[in-house]
């Protein structure tokens, strides 16, 4: 089973657009296949959720969640819930895109297609485990972003 993806925003930027986030939709939901394709970690419950849910929101909101459930202060830039909720932060692809010199929405659809990647059972604690999660995750975005 393939599960829907559907993308919300939470936050208000004037570049984060409805129409921004109709495209990363239908672009996920368009690659999730071949996600699905690539083997899956221990840990995977991607093919088993009816839906994943993406909010994108500021670094405040992710900020506030990530220490009251991951009990870690501060920004990030992707959190992952294993029953289908993904938040991905605006403020932060944002910032990370102009330090980087990157373009702001990929780093954006980046973080979705990470999030994604977690549910499907990749993991980036471990050096190895990155390595391996971001052999998959790079394609992806890569796909949509050229």
């Amino acid at each position: 089973m393939n599960p829907q993806i559907e993308v919300y925003l939470n936050a208000e930027r004037d570049w984060v657009t409805d129409d921004l986030l109709e495209r990363f939709g239908s672009a996920l939901n368009t690659m999730l296949p071949k996600l699905l394709a690539y083997p899956p970690g221990p840990d995977h419950v991607l093919s088993e959720l009816p839906v994943v849910e993406i909010a994108v929101v500021d670094d405040e909101t992710i900020a506030r969640v990530h220490a009251e459930f991951l009990n870690d202060p501060g920004e990030t830039d992707a959190i992952t819930f294993p029953y289908g909720e993904i938040l991905v932060s605006c403020d932060t692809a944002e910032r990370y895109a102009r330090e980087n010199g990157i373009d702001r929405e990929e780093e954006l659809f980046r973080y979705m297609v990470h999030g994604l990647t977690h549910l499907h059972g990749y993991l980036d604690y471990e050096p190895a485990d990155r390595e391996a999660l971001f052999s998959v995750q790079e394609p992806l975005v890569k796909q949509f972003f050229g």
